[in-house]
């Protein structure tokens, strides 16, 4: 499937917010993360605690963290991503986390200081590469 940010016929979503879109991938059973826009700081921390509430009540082990419409920097919120949020995440169960990073070059100087050193993350350039991944 080619995902061109429309919501999939297999996708369930679970939230929406002004920036972020999380979905449940039903056929394929993997979170999926839809980052939308400029990123403030307070906005990532709010929603990254929803998407944790949310990964804590499904039956599934895996997220496709999709960068591609993120614009701009939001390195403020970094080290609460890697210090903070993914090891609550991988404690809750998150066994493999697909990162589709942008093309704007300052969203993924920011996202490339958020990602934890670890085999749980990957880094990927398209959506379809992603989602293979984490079917392996």
């Amino acid at each position: 499937m080619t995902n061109s940010f429309a919501t999939a016929k297999n996708h369930k979503v679970l939230l929406k917010r002004k920036n972020i879109i999380v979905e449940h991938n039903k056929e394929l059973n993997y979170v999926y993360l839809r980052w939308v826009g400029y990123q403030k700081e307070a906005d990532i921390k709010e929603s990254g605690e929803e998407i944790l509430k949310i990964f804590k009540t499904m039956d599934c082990k895996d997220i496709l963290n999709d960068n591609r419409e993120v614009k701009g920097p939001w390195n403020t919120a970094a080290d609460w991503t890697v210090n903070d949020w993914f090891p609550r995440m991988i404690d809750a169960g998150m066994q493999k986390f697909a990162w589709v990073f942008p093309d704007n070059i300052f969203a993924e100087l920011s996202a490339t200081k958020a990602m934890p050193d670890n085999e749980l993350v990957k880094k990927f350039n398209s959506y379809n590469e992603a989602e293979a991944w984490l079917q392996e």
